[in-house]
């Protein structure tokens, strides 16, 4: 059976439809009568959201063309007897003039139209401004109006049909509560969140669920509970993954950090140094340097916390031993983003790091060296060709920088992972190509492919 579905529209064609949409509205405009104030009304509306959502243009000039329109809406609707028309475009004006930093004018916009949408013909609009309004309350610093505005709008969005809603204005309002200095107000907070996350399905939800675990991270860490605050940061990162959700990722994994650091003993500190490590990773310096900062600080405390315990090795040897204390998926995991960053750096620095993790890894206990050794080969084997060969080059010039028990032992241990981890074809793959390197197998082993 045929897909009929049509697909989805590239960014050219949605400018070329907004646009084309304003130039509908603005006509019809032009050919409404003025004494046709209801139909003129309902144009200057339409027209206000197109301006809001047009994809194209200064954003600044959208929005002050949306409040023109939307403030001639308002005039021409009869908050007697049209308020729900009348109510929706202040809902609307509000969230324009919100976004241009006119705050004040969003609130008074906002409670005009949680009055004009009333709860019990509109619950879903009136909590929605509501809502909003609690928004924008909190962005001037009026935790307690915005608390209560919250508040007001989780009675309106009570309805089943309306969960998504509510789910917003819960994690809403743990924010606001978690953002004061009371530990009883950041514990509420935690409720809030918990009673979010009841609602929310993490497959329907995805986002918002992993929004809201991230945002009672937080929470736990501003009342000292590091373990429930490591747990809800790891579970946002399940959906903030590093490939769809980058800058959000990388917020987690600063937060991780921060509760790991907490925590304060030598295993959780090098936690926090990885994690710091991941954030850094994924951070642009030139377009987040705020965010960047704040993770390059965090790392550095963190590593001085580490030498103050007499801990002063290299930010790979502790996140090698951080990755020893893992094992089958959990390891591979641990390693995977590593590798493919290493692989894909220019030489000679990808050799280096390479080579530097491959130090760190024959510095561990051979049963520790053995596991990570085979996680790595395994990870290898997913990578295109010649970033697998960069890999293992960088393990084989190792072994020539070893003594000859060093190096000894080092080739058993490849060679054990090589014959005793992978699949046939696989082992003829790495064999093969480590031949092509001038690489023989320890002599003495008769174990075969």
């Amino acid at each position: 059976m045929t897909d009929a579905r049509a697909p989805a529209a590239t960014p050219e064609e949605q400018a070329d439809a907004a646009r084309a949409t304003i130039t509908r509205l603005e006509e019809q405009l032009r050919r409404t009568p003025k004494v046709r104030s209801f139909e003129r009304g309902v144009l200057r509306y339409q027209l206000g959201l197109a301006y809001q959502e047009l994809p194209v243009g200064e954003r600044s000039i959208n929005l002050s063309r949306a409040v023109a329109s939307l403030e001639k809406a308002a005039n021409l609707f009869d908050p007697a007897a049209q308020g729900t028309e009348h109510g929706r475009t202040q809902n609307a004006l509000g969230a324009a003039l919100r976004e241009l930093g006119q705050r004040e004018e969003a609130v008074t916009a906002f409670r005009r139209a949680a009055e004009l949408l009333p709860a019990q013909a509109n619950p879903g609009e009136h909590g929605a401004a509501l809502n909003n309004l609690g928004l924008v309350l909190s962005e001037l610093g009026r935790r307690d109006e915005a608390i209560g505005a919250f508040e007001e709008a989780l009675v309106a969005f009570s309805a089943p049909a309306l969960v998504r809603q509510r789910l917003a204005a819960l994690h809403n309002l743990g924010q606001a509560l978690a953002a004061g200095d009371d530990p009883t107000e950041v514990a509420r907070a935690v409720e809030r969140f918990r009673e979010a996350l009841d609602l929310a399905d993490p497959d329907e939800h995805p986002y918002q669920w992993a929004l809201i675990n991230h945002s009672m991270g937080v929470a736990f860490t501003a009342i000292s509970d590091p373990a429930h605050a490591a747990e809800s940061f790891t579970q946002a990162l399940r959906v903030f993954t590093r490939n769809r959700f980058p800058f959000q990722h990388a917020l987690a994994k600063n937060n991780l950090g921060l509760a790991y650091a907490q925590v304060g003993d030598v295993g959780s500190l090098r936690r926090a140094v990885v994690a710091f490590e991941d954030a850094l990773q994924v951070l642009d310096v030139r377009t987040q340097r705020e965010q960047w900062e704040q993770a390059y600080n965090n790392l550095q405390l963190a590593e001085r916390a580490l030498e103050e315990r007499g801990e002063a090795g290299t930010r790979t040897e502790h996140f090698v031993r951080v990755a020893a204390e893992e094992s089958g998926a959990s390891l591979v995991a641990v390693l995977r983003d590593r590798l493919a960053d290493f692989t894909t750096l220019p030489e000679p620095r990808r050799t280096q790091v390479l080579a530097e993790l491959d130090v760190a890894v024959l510095g561990l206990s051979d049963d520790a060296a053995a596991r990570l050794t085979s996680a790595w080969l395994n990870i290898l084997m997913e990578l295109p060709h010649e970033q697998f060969a960069a890999g293992l080059l960088a393990r084989i010039q190792v072994h020539g920088l070893l003594d000859a028990p060093g190096e000894a032992r080092a080739r058993r241990i490849l060679d054990h992972a090589i014959q005793n981890e992978l699949l046939a074809p696989q082992r003829i793959r790495v064999r093969d190509t480590l031949y092509e390197m001038g690489y023989e197998r320890p002599s003495g082993d008769d174990s075969h492919t």
